[in-house]
């Protein structure tokens, strides 16, 4: 699994970066999703920083970077996950729209949520906590798609 920033720094934030290791065991960043996510003095440093130094997040660099328009983290994540035909967990709308052009397989952090419920890693009312803890620390959820995410959990 590739993965760009958001998901890392939000769940980094949350100190439940766990739930990416228990869902994918191993992660690949770009050095540029790297560069993003390790800022000194910002929510979850020392957990992400773990992360990368115990090894299960790993920085794998694409041969080749696609010029897509979007940040060099995005253009460098989803360059990588179309050259190791791999999944990648994206969350801003641009950068879903242009690896989905590349039909490269697309999961949200909400999805991860999701995963790691379904694979019995948290419960549904861990879930729903994750998933309003997300919204109170600055990820966005639209009102339609909170009510769906939360049908779900029902």
């Amino acid at each position: 699994m590739i993965s760009n920033a958001t998901a890392i720094i939000c769940l980094g934030k949350l100190n439940k970066i766990d739930l990416l290791k228990r869902a994918y065991s191993v992660v690949l960043i770009p050095s540029a999703v790297k560069k993003e996510v390790l800022l000194e003095g910002k929510g979850g440093y020392s957990s992400i920083n773990n992360a990368i130094e115990s090894g299960w997040i790993k920085v794998s660099d694409p041969k080749r970077s696609l010029e897509l328009g979007l940040g060099s983290g995005e253009n460098q994540a989803i360059s990588l996950a179309k050259e190791r035909r791999d999944s990648i967990i994206l969350d801003d709308a641009l950068a879903i729209r242009a690896a989905k052009a590349l039909n490269i397989p697309v999961v949200r952090t909400t999805t991860v949520v999701f995963i790691a419920l379904q694979k019995g890693i948290i419960n549904k009312t861990q879930a729903l906590n994750i998933l309003n803890q997300l919204i109170e620390n600055g990820y966005y959820i639209s009102t339609k798609d909170y009510a769906v995410l939360i049908s779900r959990l029902k």
